[in-house]
């Protein structure tokens, strides 16, 4: 079972700084430019700590982690950062606007036990890149603090019930906007319902949304400082990890597709019919983008793609037909839920079977690249830039959990969930 605590967050004083300020994005998003826009937001801006600049110089003394963790004792010096004086479990709410509509979700910050993966208590959905963890892990070391949350989702177990969490519960912290998002957190530390709260979570299945390299950094830092230990009781903090718990079923959960768009010369006519033997190729080259994007979000259960470009200025809405042929070109050994997501049926029985394009260049970029703006992909089919795009429909949640029930990870750039968590909000530090 989860183990979710209260605990002491670190957090900017709303006092002394405008929260709206100091937020970032996730590390993992922020391209140069957006580094730099967020460094002249504030002196105080998170980035510096999150994702802090490399310059000329750097070496073992001086650099990017040895700046993040300078700054944030000195934030603590000034005040500007504060630790509550007693544990708690922080509730926020994110209200965004996408495609028109505005949605709001919730998350509970919380300390979570770690657990190693083949325990099964906390579930992955993606695979992890020794880079990104490595980067993490430096600056775990020189910090001792974890900056960004890990995002997951909780669903409840066999024989739980749903029920909302911490209603009406909590000392308001701060509500503000910031990039067209209006974020409310508040502290809850009622000890009836921090209770309530441990037991829910304790009794569902907690899944990893975004956040895997954080997750397994966590783990590979706990495994260090235990190794140096003289004793462990495994009520040491760095036994925790900072987590942003969600319903699984929650409204505002908006998970977005991530279109495919190939770069691979010329498409032929042979190629063009090799699709055909599998799919149904609907000619709606005569739709406007946003009506041929409705046909496809009208699939239901289907697996369909509207791709561009397989004729010069044509959009074709494909269907698939033959799942079996399909399934039999992917390894024998993913499970039946992998076999049947989207993202597995366009990369083995589309971009593997038909253009050649194997997993490793999937995953690198190389012939294909992503983006979750449909219109983004027909400018690069447009242009020229591009031979062909495949616009896909969103992975539901309730794939991704199945896949992760089934001990399986998701195919490269299967799910993107937004609004990505914002870095900033609270922080745990690992001080006993």
């Amino acid at each position: 079972m989860a183990d979710a605590r209260p605990f002491r967050a670190l957090r900017f004083g709303a006092r002394r700084v405008d929260p709206a300020l100091t937020i970032a994005p996730p590390y993992d998003v922020i391209s140069v430019g957006e580094q730099r826009a967020l460094y002249e937001r504030s002196p105080y801006n998170i980035v510096r700590v999150e994702y802090g600049e490399e310059r000329a110089g750097d070496g073992e003394r001086d650099n990017r982690y040895t700046r993040a963790a300078r700054a944030l004792d000195a934030w603590r010096r000034e005040g500007v950062l504060v630790r509550d004086d007693a544990p708690a479990i922080y509730r926020y709410r994110q209200e965004f606007v996408w495609a028109g509509a505005r949605h709001a979700r919730e998350a509970y910050f919380a300390a979570v036990r770690l657990e190693p993966w083949e325990r099964g208590v906390i579930k992955p959905h993606e695979h992890t890149l020794a880079t990104p963890k490595a980067d993490r892990l430096h600056l775990l070391r020189a910090t001792r603090t974890q900056v960004s949350p890990v995002y997951s989702l909780y669903r409840p177990t066999a024989g739980a019930h749903m029920r909302a969490l911490c209603d009406g519960q909590g000392e308001a912290l701060a509500d503000f906007e910031a990039d067209g998002q209006r974020h409310a957190i508040s502290a809850v530390r009622d000890a009836t319902a921090l209770a309530a709260f441990q037991e829910h979570i304790a009794m569902c299945d907690v899944y990893i949304a975004d956040g895997h390299h954080r997750y397994e950094t966590a783990l590979a830092y706990r495994d260090e400082v235990r190794a140096r230990a003289s004793a462990w009781t495994g009520e040491e903090p760095e036994n925790f990890v900072l987590m942003a718990l969600t319903d699984a079923h929650d409204p505002g959960l908006l998970v977005l597709p991530t279109h495919r768009i190939v770069h691979v010369g010329e498409i032929t006519q042979a190629q063009i019919e090799r699709v055909g033997r599998s799919f149904r190729m609907d000619d709606v080259s005569s739709a406007p983008l946003d009506e041929a994007l409705a046909m496809l979000r009208a699939a239901g259960e289907e697996t369909r793609y509207l791709a561009l470009g397989l004729r010069p200025g044509a959009k074709h809405l494909l269907t698939l037909r033959d799942r079996a042929g399909a399934e039999a070109l992917m390894p024998e050994d993913q499970p039946d839920a992998w076999k049947r997501l989207d993202v597995s049926v366009l990369q083995y029985g589309v971009l593997r079977a038909v253009f050649g394009i194997d997993d490793p260049a999937l995953a690198a970029g190389g012939a294909v690249t992503y983006t979750q703006d449909a219109s983004e992909a027909a400018r690069a089919v447009e242009t020229g830039e591009a031979a062909a795009a495949f616009l896909l429909n969103p992975t539901p949640v309730d794939q991704v959990l199945a896949v992760a029930d089934a001990g399986a990870r998701m195919p490269q750039k299967s799910t993107y969930f937004h609004p990505k968590l914002p870095t900033g909000l609270v922080m745990n530090v690992l001080e006993r």
